[in-house]
């Protein structure tokens, strides 16, 4: 019997303390959404490759319905060089403001691209394209952006 009501005593306490602990606090009841510094995507490579005529074009899209502000970080990589190939890339967005940049590829390239973009409330988007025309099958060609990676701000 004394084995009993120290169990009993125990789980008292224990439903006691439970339900003090639920309360209507602000930081556990509201979702306060992604913190600063959280990588929201990031994809090791977006490439295409020919090593014959003809066109390649590959792409993919991320959304959310995160908001704020956000850093877009890749590295621009191609081999194209004109008049044997044309090479382009893309990076689209529902940023404020809408940020369109699909430059044109006539030159090998290895460079960084970043950029803070912010976002108003609703869903968040972002698309990235790369696209390869090759004319004379010389050697294989490539475009693609590498370690793409979008980071809360």
């Amino acid at each position: 019997m004394k084995i009993l009501k120290i169990f009993f005593s125990a789980f008292l306490i224990i439903l006691v303390s439970m339900l003090a602990s639920c309360s209507d606090d602000d930081t556990t009841t509201n979702n306060p959404g992604v913190p600063a510094g959280t990588v929201m995507y990031a994809a090791d490579s977006i490439s295409v490759w020919l090593s014959s005529t003809g066109f390649a074009k590959d792409s993919v899209s991320y959304s959310t319905s995160e908001t704020g502000s956000v850093k877009v970080e890749f590295m621009i990589q191609s081999n194209v060089d004109t008049p044997s190939a044309y090479g382009k890339f893309g990076f689209y967005t529902n940023a404020i403001p809408v940020v369109p940049y699909i430059p044109d590829i006539y030159a090998p390239r290895d460079e960084p691209f970043s950029t803070n973009l912010s976002f108003a409330s609703g869903s968040t988007y972002f698309a990235f394209m790369v696209q390869l025309n090759n004319y004379l099958p010389v050697f294989p060609r490539y475009v693609r952006l590498r370690s793409v990676k979008v980071t809360k701000m």
